[in-house]
């Protein structure tokens, strides 16, 4: 028989309350990195460049966020967060380059300015006296005595005197000058990158931006963007900043929990719009009537593939270049005006055989040194009809058909895409929709490289038996025709046609209005890799039965998740936009 020991007892309960306790540190300290480890999830792909705020004229706090060249601003602190890109590029574009930094402030003449950062430049506008504003200027000539680097943001700041201070970061070294009374002239500018040495704990990591701003709480707010993270001091508690990056995990990224971290893409966009010498020396876009602004369609792509993807896709124009003249064809042949025009406005006196020289076009704009600097990730060429662009190639060391022959005999050191797009549009349909069916090629015929086959692709009618054992790109395309129950078939569509359409002047078999009641398991793709096979039954109503309708559909089945099935990226997108790094 055992003897109870109570001082055992006693140091047995404190034992166990002791791991109790530890164990309980031990899962707030998990749930603590669990909770930081989501959030690091959160911010992949995402690069954070400012923030900073503004108390406006009607006591509202504005806070703004600049994320992968976006502009994010909200109202408030607990505001929604809106993205305002779109007022400083495509058809309002303001400077070229990526944006790093927005600021507005009122100035003591009670008129706002506002400043965007962009592409190593500041550029400023100014509310007039009565209402509107002026145009968009470059100041730079504003920063003498800063050095030549490029500038990463530019801020203005109210202090609580009532006079202006600024701050400009070039090369991660802060510089700031400020109004003196009593005429408010401004000083020199100084080096003021002592006020960031102790913000962050990676002090090697680069401030990008510095901002100062009065709240309407009558304190001072400073920030300081560092190597991707938000920091922030409040008076009187000057001596330590605070990460609170966190505040701002879900701003920019993706839309869904489920979807993969966004992926950042540098675009170069190449318009060809020549002048038309006889249509009031016009550019070739502007002189065609109901023909579209390239401008226009770069935004509308952008635009429409972050909407799709859930925010996966996020494009952003870095370099513009617009030439004046018609391409060059292999061959060396040039389209002269008159026999462009003819061309252009009666389409049976043409025919598309020509073709653009690709390889000549990279060398002389020395686009490939652009992509080799890690400047840019692909090309956007913008043109007319007949300029003989492909939908979309592919140039340098193992390069491969996108829907377009490989560009070969440039300097590429790594994979270029080079996707072309028409601005040619018609009284009754603007065209841009096949911006979309080109991306939908290019990530059809990606796929087909990455699966190594596509048994059930555009195939002569009757089509080929449904392939044995099919890759999941088979299955996905798999067709209202096909012997197999339907999927979400293929960029031309064909998703509910019941036969192949023997139509001559349809040998794409295009098919996106068809109301035939069809049994599919497309919405089962939204489960992807966990496909349950589970079907629904519809027609064209699901898509409005429109070609934007269905380009919108079948590129929004494409699977976006995170993680990795099988070795194979759950995010397809990886593999279209960044080949290399995706495998």
């Amino acid at each position: 028989m055992k003897h109870h020991n109570p001082a055992r007892s006693q140091r047995s309960v404190a034992l166990t309350t002791s791991v109790g306790i530890r164990c309980l540190l031990a899962f707030a300290l998990l749930l603590c990195l669990s909770f930081v480890a989501s959030a690091q999830a959160a911010m992949q792909g995402l690069t954070t460049t400012s923030f900073g705020s503004a108390l406006y004229k009607d006591g509202k706090l504005r806070e703004f966020l600049v994320r992968n060249g976006r502009v994010y601003r909200r109202v408030g602190s607990v505001g929604d967060w809106e993205n305002i890109t779109a007022q400083f590029d495509g058809v309002n574009r303001v400077g070229d380059g990526e944006i790093t930094a927005f600021d507005a402030e009122v100035y003591s003449d009670g008129l706002y300015r506002m400043f965007l950062s962009r592409g190593g430049s500041v550029y400023r506008i100014t509310e007039r006296q009565g209402g509107g504003w002026s145009v968009w200027e470059n100041v730079d000539h504003a920063f003498g005595g800063t050095g030549t680097a490029a500038i990463s943001s530019f801020t203005v700041s109210r202090d609580k005197d009532g006079w202006l201070s600024q701050y400009l970061v070039r090369a991660g070294r802060v510089y700031a000058r400020r109004q003196s009374p009593p005429n408010g002239t401004w000083s020199a500018w100084y080096d003021h990158t002592g006020v960031a040495d102790w913000v962050g704990s990676s002090p090697t990591a680069r401030v990008t931006a510095y901002h100062k701003a009065i709240h309407a709480d009558g304190l001072e707010y400073q920030f300081v963007t560092r190597g991707d993270r938000i920091h922030r001091i409040v008076e009187p508690q000057f001596e330590t900043f605070e990460d609170i990056t966190s505040a701002f995990v879900s701003v920019g990224g993706a839309r869904i929990a489920r979807a993969d971290a966004p992926i950042r893409t540098k675009v170069m966009v190449i318009d060809m719009d020549p002048l038309i010498a006889s249509l009031g020396n016009q550019p070739l876009s502007r002189a065609m009537p109901w023909w579209n602004s390239p401008r226009t369609m770069e935004r509308f792509l952008i635009d429409q593939m972050e909407s799709i993807t859930d925010g996966v896709v996020q494009f952003s124009v870095v370099r513009h270049l617009t030439l004046r003249e018609f391409p060059t064809f292999v061959g060396g042949t040039v389209f002269g005006e008159q026999e462009y025009l003819a061309c252009a406005t009666a389409w049976s006196t043409c025919t598309e055989s020509r073709k653009l020289d690709y390889a000549k076009l990279l060398r002389d704009k020395k686009i490939c040194e652009l992509a080799n600097a890690d400047t840019i990730d692909e090309v956007w060429l913008m043109g007319g009809a007949f300029f003989g662009f492909a939908e979309a190639r592919m140039a340098g060391p193992g390069a491969f058909n996108i829907n377009g022959e490989v560009i070969g005999n440039t300097t590429c050191n790594v994979k270029l895409p080079v996707m072309g797009f028409s601005y040619e549009g018609f009284e009754y349909d603007d065209r841009m929709h096949n911006m979309l069916e080109n991306m939908a090629h290019r990530m059809e015929y990606t796929m087909w490289r990455k699966f190594g086959a596509w048994r059930n692709f555009y195939q002569p009618i009757p089509p080929l038996p449904f392939p044995t054992n099919p890759n999941l790109l088979e299955r996905f395309t798999a067709r209202g025709f096909d012997s197999t129950t339907a999927a979400c078939g293929n960029a031309h569509g064909s998703l509910n046609t019941p036969v192949p359409d023997s139509d001559p002047d349809n040998a794409g078999q295009y098919n996106r209005d068809d109301r035939h009641m069809e049994e599919n398991t497309c919405d089962d793709w939204e489960r992807y890799p966990a496909l349950t096979g589970a079907t629904t039954r519809n027609n064209c109503d699901k898509w409005g039965c429109t070609d934007l309708g269905w380009n919108r559909y079948w590129l929004g089945k494409i699977p976006n998740f995170a993680g990795r099935n099988g070795g194979l990226r759950n995010n397809w997108w990886a593999y279209v936009l960044d080949w290399d790094a995706a495998q």
